[in-house]
């Protein structure tokens, strides 16, 4: 029995740079799941900037550039280390103070319909990553490289995986993200 794969990589070049819906700032768009209504994307983040609130919808931002940023939602600003996961309510529009220009992935899913989960993870040698349940799988390629049984990917490339497994190995960095069904 053969199970039907849907993964696909996407090259960094390759990503749709859109303004934020308040044209305060530009994010490239990794990708998007229309039924179930979910986004992978990247924002550059330069000075300061208020994020677009997002009604009914749970963000998950996590800085990957060189400069870490700060946070306000009115009770005084955070500091958000590089590469710390921090979860939000999308209706929250942060004020957002970079420390110098930086990138940053956001994951952003209807609450309704799907949830979601990042992490930092080393791959080393053969893994394999698979939907097995999941709504959508990620792989955003921070350092190192990785080999896949689709092609290469380097920093700043990405795996998505929607249905079946894809063989892998590194070493690597990467940002792992999962979106779940409810």
């Amino acid at each position: 029995m053969t199970t039907a794969r849907e993964a696909r990589l996407i090259r960094r070049a390759d990503r749709r740079v859109t303004r934020w819906a308040n044209g305060a700032g530009t994010t490239a768009e990794i990708a998007t799941g229309a039924a179930s209504r979910w986004r992978f994307s990247v924002a550059t983040l330069d000075g300061c900037s208020t994020f677009s609130p997002f009604p009914e919808v749970d963000r998950i931002f996590t800085v990957i550039g060189d400069h870490p940023v700060s946070l306000d939602f009115g009770g005084g600003p955070a500091m958000i280390a590089r590469l710390s996961p921090t979860p939000f309510a999308g209706e929250d529009g942060p004020a957002c103070v970079a420390a110098g220009t930086t990138e940053a992935f956001n994951v952003m899913v209807h609450r309704s319909t799907t949830a979601a989960s990042v992490e930092i993870v080393e791959i080393g040698t053969a893994h394999e990553t698979a939907a097995d349940g999941r709504v959508a799988v990620l792989l955003l390629v921070l350092s190192g490289g990785l080999t896949t049984d689709l092609g290469p990917l380097e920093p700043g490339d990405c795996l998505l995986v929607e249905q079946g497994s894809v063989h892998l190995s590194g070493p690597a960095s990467v940002v792992l993200a999962q979106i779940l069904p409810r």
